[in-house]
């Protein structure tokens, strides 16, 4: 047999553009490797652990099939903390071979996996807060099935201008909270400001007694 010089050249071609390909299409075949990456111990163990009985159940009501191809889910134990997130990540990449992740649970876990979702492309959809994954810093293969770290505070910051006439922020702390909170108020002056903290002084007077 006659082994021809172009097609040596296309079959190469073809396997670096497979491997080259984004782990989900890489997949397309046999089992779909999921990694789940969750908190089973720790001070998260609660939310971590409800996380994985609602997949477990979600997957048995559906015979552990997703668009026609069975399911092999790998679960990681962070135990909450981001150094232990990028440790079952190595693996689940590395060793699992896993096509896209369903996790992690908190903010700083996120952001410790980063680089590991953007470099192999994984497809991942999490619940953690992280808002610089999905806005200043975004992520494209990141997504978020709940609310970000600060969006809950808008609300409440405007309810404050508006209905209890807040003109200054309550906390000086820098955390995305308390910074949406306080974007919602009117800008503050000398008066207002000295206002405000009179009322609020008032309050909790009012409120201790």
């Amino acid at each position: 047999m006659t082994v021809r010089r172009r097609t040596v050249l296309k079959g190469m071609l073809a396997a670096s553009a497979l491997v080259a390909a984004p782990a989900i299409l890489r997949a397309q075949s046999g089992p779909m490797k999921i990694g789940f990456l969750t908190v089973k111990t720790g001070p998260l163990a609660s939310g971590g652990i409800q996380m994985e009985q609602g997949l477990t159940l979600y997957l048995k009501e559906r015979n552990n099939t997703l668009a026609g191809r069975p399911v092999q889910l790998f679960t990681g134990d962070s135990a909450g903390a981001p150094a232990m997130a990028r440790t079952k990540m190595q693996e689940f990449l590395e060793r699992e071979n896993i096509a896209c992740l369903i996790g992690p649970l908190a903010t700083a876990e996120a952001l410790a996996i980063d680089d590991y979702i953007r470099d192999k492309q994984i497809p991942t959809l999490s619940v953690a807060a992280a808002e610089d994954m999905t806005q200043r810093k975004a992520n494209p293969w990141f997504v978020r099935a709940t609310s970000s770290s600060a969006q809950c505070s808008y609300p409440m910051g405007d309810y404050a201008a508006k209905e209890l006439k807040y003109t200054a922020p309550i906390s000086r702390s820098s955390s995305r909270t308390s910074t949406s909170f306080s974007s919602a108020l009117p800008a503050p002056t000398a008066s207002s400001s000295s206002s405000s903290t009179r009322s609020m002084a008032a309050r909790r007077r009012s409120s201790a007694a």
